[in-house]
């Protein structure tokens, strides 16, 4: 019985060490791909900085309308 408990415990402490690791890799991953994918910014008139406008997502009107032609036909199919 204490050989069981033993072996528990070790593995237990095993597994939970494997979770805090990969934890810590998992964030250190995280921080390498947001250093690499950082946008670059653009000087403002007023001195800031901004994304460039054709990265933002409001920019894009052919994607959207290409999106709603695409709903609007499977609506139009599908009822």
């Amino acid at each position: 019985m204490l050989a069981g408990s033993k072996l528990m415990a070790m593995g237990m402490g095993i597994v939970f060490s494997f979770l805090v690791c990969l934890v810590f890799i998992m964030l250190a991953m995280s921080r390498l791909a947001m250093a690499l994918q950082k946008p670059e910014l653009e000087e403002r008139p007023d001195g800031g900085l901004s994304v460039p406008q054709q990265d933002h997502p409001s920019a894009r009107g052919d994607l959207v309308a290409v999106i709603t032609a695409a709903v609007t036909r499977y609506r139009t199919t599908h009822n």
